[in-house]
């Protein structure tokens, strides 16, 4: 059995394993003590012996190997994370965050968790990276995608417009965080989509997939993949397009947008044709039902 596995365990699984020896090694000590000639106190020190000897000769191997063989730090920096418990590490990779990149497709972990939570801190920064919602082959190819996964939509079928529309909200409440709250926000349009998708702070990313059953897996900065992974970030989003985000009406609530609202925001942000086919009033009914659809 592997050592690092052991020291893995739970509490109670090491007190169990560390139990199961103790009463291994008592049946074995009884035993040989019952068909030997040996009194009980023999039997117990020939024991002790045994194992300090073992435990002396293990030590000085331990030391001649180390000595010779450079250690390895496995898995250093990496973590994967099981599809249970991702929600728990994005919501401890928030509580540490000042500054917050994120590149996707839709944004809408961004827009129901990552804005409430960090936009009303004082010198906070995010940039956002999703998919063009003008590309309509773009939109296509990804609602193709998103209807053949086990998405966290529970088998809801995605056409064209819906990734429009999923875009289009993202857009609408970027622009509304960057004019009514204190933080910096940064949105940007990608011409291509892909399954992995990264959120990141200063000091580790997450980067997860659509499919649910799936695990994540986590890179703190100490790790070498991280500075990559935040270059890439870095060239996806001086490859897209900057959305102006200055739309949106100072000193109202998210919950009170109007029509007229949605209208002017994405009329600021090049998008009046996709917001007339989608409809002003669809994109708001999304907008007002707002939720984190990854909460658990």
């Amino acid at each position: 059995m592997d050592p690092d596995l052991i020291l893995t365990f739970p509490k109670a699984h090491r007190r169990t394993f560390v139990a199961l020896l103790i009463a291994l090694f008592t049946i074995i000590l009884i035993f040989d003590w019952k068909v030997s000639e040996l009194s009980f106190l023999e039997a117990s020190l020939g024991y002790v012996r045994s194992i300090a000897a073992a435990i002396l000769t293990t030590l000085f191997l331990l030391w001649v190997i180390s000595s010779f063989i450079p250690r390895r730090i496995k898995g250093a920096g990496l973590m994967e994370i099981e599809a249970a418990k991702i929600t728990k590490e994005f919501d401890e990779l928030l509580n540490s965050a000042t500054r917050w990149r994120y590149k996707g497709n839709f944004g809408r972990y961004m827009r129901g968790k990552v804005l409430p939570t960090l936009a009303d801190k004082q010198n906070c920064h995010i940039s956002a990276c999703i998919i063009d919602p003008t590309d309509k082959e773009l939109c296509e190819k990804h609602a193709h995608y998103r209807s053949q996964i086990n998405s966290i939509d529970k088998g809801k079928k995605y056409d064209t417009d819906e990734v429009v529309l999923q875009v289009l909200v993202t857009i609408v409440v970027c622009a509304w965080y960057s004019i009514n709250k204190r933080g910096t926000i940064e949105l940007y349009l990608s011409k291509s989509f892909d399954p992995v998708r990264i959120d990141s702070n200063d000091d580790a990313m997450i980067l997860t997939v659509e499919d649910r059953r799936s695990p994540a897996l986590k890179v703190t900065k100490d790790h070498f993949s991280y500075t990559h992974f935040e270059m890439s970030m870095e060239f996806t989003r001086e490859q897209g397009r900057k959305v102006n985000l200055g739309g949106a009406r100072h000193g109202i609530e998210l919950s009170l947008l109007e029509s007229e609202d949605i209208v002017n925001i994405l009329n600021k942000a090049g998008m009046s044709e996709l917001c007339q086919r989608i409809t002003p009033q669809k994109i708001l009914q999304t907008c007002i039902v707002l939720e984190n659809p990854y909460a658990n």
